[in-house]
C-alpha cells in the first residue's frame, strides 16, 4: 500500500437528502466496503432491495426520543476517533468488539430550509442536528486515518477517486474532505445561532456573528500594490446584476456600483427616465427626463468634465438611439435595469466598456440592510440610510413656502445628496443637478464648489444666466453659519432643504426671510462620511 492511502473497509452512511445514495452504495460496495446506515437512509436501501447493517445491530440500541438518539454511540464514535496506528486506541477496540469505520458519509437536517419555509419555532428546534454534527466533526478531527463526505454533490469524487486508486482514500483526499466537513459543520452550527438570535426582540442586532464566503479574487484593491477579494455575506443568496462585456470589476468599480445603485435606490419612486452619473463614488450628474436620451443629456450637461471616465446608472431599459448618444463620451461602466439588442450590439463596439443589467425587477431587490465599514479598531456596523423623505414630511420654517416645482426639485435634491460625501451641497433645477460640492471638509468651500461648476455650466453652454437661477439647493447637513446659504442665493437660488437642528437656525431661517426664499427642514441628517 502506498504511503498515505487508507483502504475502506466499513462505512457508515446517515443522511436527509437521497439523491444520490443508490448509486453511491451500490459503488461501495463493488469495492466490498460494509456499509452501516442509519433508520432513514436504511428503510430507503431497503426499498431498493440494497442490503446494508442497520445502525441498531452496531449500537445494540433502538432509536431513542423520537430519533433525537441515533447515532450517539461509543461503538460508532470509537470506530470512527480511533487512531490506528496507537496501539491502546486499537486493544480497546478489539476488546468492546467495535469495528474500525474508514468512511463516514453524512448531511445536515435541513435546518435553514425549514426557516425559509417559516417553519413553527418547535419544528426548527427539531430541525437542528446533533448526531449528523458529531459525525462529521468526528471524521474530519481524525482524518489521517477516515474519509468523510458531508453532502451529496461529493459522491462522484469520492467514487471516483476509489476507482482510481483500488478503493483506497489517499491523505491529500481526507484533508480536502475534511475542511469541506468542519466548514459545512460551521455554517450549519451559524445558521441555527442567527436564527436563534433574530428571535430576540432587538432587532438592530440579530447577527451574533458575521459570516462570509469568498466570491472572487479582484485584479488589485484601491491601487496596484494592493491585494483584493470580494467576500459577501455567507446568507446572501441573491445574484442582483450580470456582466455582459468588459473587463472583470475592480475593487474600484465595484465601489462605484454600490454607490450608483444606492443612488437609484433613492429615486425607487420615480416614474420618468432618470440617468445618474457617478465619478469617484460621487454623483457629478444626475437628472430626469421624458426619455433617456433627455435625461442623459442634462445629467451629462451637469459637469462633462468629471462625467469623462466615470459610471452611468439607468432606471429604465436602454435603447440603441440612446446607445449611440452615450457612446460619444468615455465611460467606464454603463449599468441599467436592460438593454435592447441594438444597444447591446452597439456597445459590443467597446469592448473594453463594462455593460451591467440589475433586472427589471431592481425595485423590489432586497439589499442589504446594514453597512459594515473596516477601521483600525475593528469593524464599523450600521443600518444603511433607507430613509425616504416625502413632501408631507418637510416643516416649512419661513414665511414663504415653496411652489409645486420648487417642493419637486427639493425632493430630488434631497434623494441625491445622500450619495454625496459629506458635506453635501446639491443645486437643482427642473429635475436635474445643476452644480454639486462633495467632500469638502467645510460646508462654505463645498458650497463654493458646487457653484464654480454651474458656473462652468452657463459658460460651456452659453447660457444668458447661471443654472442656478430659480433653482434648489439641498444641503446634507445644517448651515452652521448662513454663508453658504448668502453665496448660493446671490447666484439666484430660490428654495432650500435642509436638516436644520443647528443653535443658529433662527439666524439662517431670518437670513432667508429677509431675502425672500423658501426653506424647508428634514429633520434628519444625511451624511456620507
Amino acid at each position: 500500500m502506498k504511503k498515505g492511502f487508507v483502504k475502506i473497509k466499513t462505512a457508515i452512511i446517515s443522511v436527509s437528502n437521497k439523491e444520490g445514495l443508490e448509486e453511491l452504495v451500490l459503488g461501495l460496495k463493488s469495492w466490498n466496503i460494509t456499509v452501516i446506515a442509519s433508520g432513514g437512509t436504511a428503510r430507503t436501501l431497503k426499498k431498493t432491495g440494497i442490503g446494508v447493517v442497520e445502525l441498531e445491530d452496531v449500537t445494540g440500541f433502538p432509536e431513542l426520543l423520537t430519533g433525537r438518539v441515533k447515532t450517539l454511540h461509543p461503538n460508532i464514535h470509537a470506530g470512527i476517533l480511533a487512531l490506528r496506528d496507537n496501539l491502546q486506541h486499537m486493544s480497546e477496540l478489539k476488546e468492546n468488539k467495535i469495528v474500525p469505520i474508514d468512511l463516514v458519509v453524512c448531511d445536515l437536517y435541513p435546518f435553514e430550509e425549514m426557516v425559509r419555509k417559516k417553519k413553527d419555532h418547535s419544528s426548527c428546534i427539531e430541525s437542528i442536528d446533533i448526531g449528523g454534527n458529531t459525525l462529521l466533526r468526528a471524521a474530519a478531527k481524525n482524518h489521517e486515518y477516515v474519509a468523510v463526505i458531508s453532502g451529496s454533490s461529493r459522491y462522484s469524487d469520492l467514487l471516483e477517486h476509489l476507482d482510481k486508486n483500488d478503493g483506497k482514500t489517499s491523505d491529500q483526499f481526507r484533508l480536502e474532505n475534511a475542511m469541506e466537513a468542519f466548514k459545512s459543520s460551521s455554517n450549519y452550527d451559524w445558521q441555527v445561532s442567527q436564527w436563534m438570535s433574530n428571535n430576540k426582540a432587538d432587532g438592530f442586532y440579530p447577527k451574533t456573528s458575521i459570516k462570509l464566503k469568498k466570491q472572487t479574487n479582484l485584479s488589485y484593491g484601491e491601487n496596484s500594490h494592493q491585494r483584493a477579494v470580494l467576500y459577501q455575506k455567507q446568507d446572501q443568496k441573491e445574484v442582483s446584476f450580470t456582466q455582459h462585456q468588459g473587463k472583470k470589476l475592480s475593487y474600484n468599480n465595484f465601489l462605484d456600483l454600490d454607490s450608483c445603485v444606492g443612488l437609484i435606490q433613492n429615486f425607487k419612486d420615480y416614474s420618468r427616465s432618470l440617468i445618474g452619473i457617478i465619478k469617484h463614488t460621487n454623483p457629478c450628474g444626475v437628472a430626469s427626463g421624458d426619455t433617456v436620451l433627455e435625461a442623459f443629456d442634462k445629467a451629462f450637461q451637469c459637469d462633462p468634465t468629471s462625467a469623462f471616465g466615470g459610471i452611468i446608472i439607468c432606471n429604465s431599459r436602454v435603447l440603441a438611439e440612446e446607445t449611440e448618444k452615450i457612446m460619444e463620451t468615455f465611460f467606464e461602466m454603463i449599468i441599467a435595469p436592460s438593454f435592447d439588442e441594438g444597444a447591446m450590439k452597439l456597445l459590443s463596439r467597446k469592448q473594453k466598456l463594462r455593460v451591467i443589467s440589475i433586472g427589471e425587477n431592481w425595485k423590489s431587490k432586497v439589499t442589504n440592510d446594514h453597512e459594515f465599514r473596516s477601521i483600525y479598531q475593528g469593524i464599523l456596523f450600521q443600518e444603511r440610510d433607507k430613509m425616504e423623505i416625502k413632501p408631507g414630511d418637510l416643516k416649512m420654517v419661513t414665511n414663504i413656502h415653496p411652489n409645486r416645482q420648487e417642493l419637486e426639485d427639493l425632493i430630488f435634491a434631497w434623494k441625491v445628496v445622500k450619495q454625496v460625501k459629506s458635506n453635501g451641497i446639491v443645486f437643482v433645477k427642473n429635475g436635474a443637478t445643476v452644480g454639486i460640492g462633495s467632500g469638502q471638509p467645510s460646508r462654505i468651500d463645498s458650497t463654493m464648489t458646487a457653484i464654480y461648476k454651474s458656473e462652468k455650466m452657463r459658460d460651456d453652454m452659453r447660457l444668458l444666466s447661471s443654472p442656478l437661477v430659480g433653482g434648489v439647493m439641498a444641503s446634507d447637513a445644517f448651515f452652521p453659519f448662513s454663508d453658504s446659504l448668502e453665496r448660493a442665493v446671490s447666484k439666484g437660488i430660490k428654495s432650500v432643504i435642509q436638516p436644520g437642528g443647528s443653535i443658529r437656525d433662527a439666524e439662517v431661517i431670518d437670513f432667508a426671510n429677509n431675502k425672500g426664499i423658501s426653506m424647508v427642514f428634514t429633520g434628519i441628517r444625511a451624511f456620507k462620511h
